[in-house]
């Protein structure tokens, strides 16, 4: 007997689901191609905003970021697979690009590959002439906006800050994914300083959120030395120390930055709350440090169980280092019970 329900057609007006709705069972067999670097380990696929500080050196590392990939070159110690890159130069002229190329590129060839532009539309109308760009370049790899003010249209009355910031960046990130190329567009942080550096980026969180990356360089303190603190949905959250090279203009990844600049600040973090200074705004007032770093070693701190940090937000010392080497000496055997090592090379035991 047929079952009465196979003659049930669908009410009028019923819900029509949408096309390309998947379940979990076709994604499992399903084999995707690996995420492509276009910088490893620093630059996905993908939207990538770029936030500093005005005249801090992010349009010096895009530029190295775009000699390098152009080239096949090697940019922070890592080397980059080669393919077309656009650099909208939007803030400088032929004469500004060309005495910076000389500096980050020198006297070798310069690629061919690495095209500039000066001017552009706004996105409203420039997102078609960076699609037309894509599809005549085979192999396009990287794509870079300098800066967004720049280029992203006029904010519509109607909209909410982070609805607009979000559209801004929207369409930008359809194109990378679309062509599985790296856009890099670069940006400003805001005046105030923040715990976490990626609360620092002038906008709403709409910005942030439209990115498949976020980048922050934010300078250490005036030696030259800076953090690049970098967060996103297929790039694993890192921080780097950075110099930047005056003969050459480009920077150097020094690595981690605690390693790289902070024997000093964790001493002066400690001595600070020695002295009775808990509160993170205390400690930067009475070490003198810039708040980026302190922040950043703050939190470090924490992590490794050298600081603990209360609810109220204040910090203590789980172990105080001027006594650290004291506690070592009291634990160690008397000379007439220690083995002797003579002629044992080192690594054998």
């Amino acid at each position: 007997m047929n079952d009465p329900m196979d003659n049930v057609k669908p009410l009028k007006g019923a819900v029509q689901f949408p096309a390309g709705i998947f379940s979990a069972a076709d994604l499992q067999g399903r084999e995707f191609p690996p995420i492509q670097w276009i910088v490893p380990d620093i630059l996905p696929e993908g939207l990538t905003l770029l936030a500093g500080k005005p005249k801090l050196g992010k349009s010096w590392l895009a530029l190295d970021f775009a000699c390098a990939v152009a080239s096949g070159g090697a940019v922070m110690g890592r080397e980059c697979d080669p393919g077309p890159v656009l650099y909208l130069a939007l803030e400088d002229n032929q004469r500004r690009l060309q005495r910076r190329l000389r500096l980050v590129a020198g006297s070798t060839p310069w690629p061919r590959d690495l095209e500039f532009h000066t001017e552009w539309p706004r996105l409203d109308a420039g997102l078609g002439r960076m699609r037309d760009w894509v599809s005549t370049r085979p192999g396009a790899r990287l794509l870079i906006v300098d800066t967004l003010a720049l280029i992203r249209p006029p904010a519509r009355a109607v909209e909410s800050a982070h609805s607009g910031d979000y559209a801004a960046l929207g369409g930008l990130h359809q194109l990378a994914g679309e062509h599985s190329i790296g856009v890099l567009v670069v940006h400003h942080v805001r005046k105030a300083d923040a715990e976490d550096p990626f609360d620092t980026v002038s906008g709403s969180t709409g910005l942030t959120g439209a990115a498949d990356s976020t980048l922050i360089l934010t300078r250490r303190d005036s030696d030259g030395g800076a953090i690049l603190y970098g967060r996103g949905r297929d790039l694993e959250e890192f921080e780097r120390g950075l110099d930047f090279d005056q003969d050459t203009c480009r920077w150097r990844d020094l690595g981690d930055p605690v390693e790289a600049f902070a024997s000093d600040t964790r001493s002066a973090i400690f001595a600070a709350i020695r002295a009775g200074n808990t509160a993170a705004k205390k400690i930067i007032r009475e070490t003198g440090i810039k708040d980026d770093n302190v922040y950043q070693t703050l939190r470090r701190m924490v992590r490794t169980g050298d600081l603990k940090k209360d609810g109220r937000g204040l910090y203590s010392l789980t172990k105080d280092p001027l006594s650290e080497e004291s506690e070592c000496q009291k634990r160690e055997p008397e000379p007439d019970n220690l083995t002797d090592l003579t002629g044992v090379e080192e690594g054998g035991l």
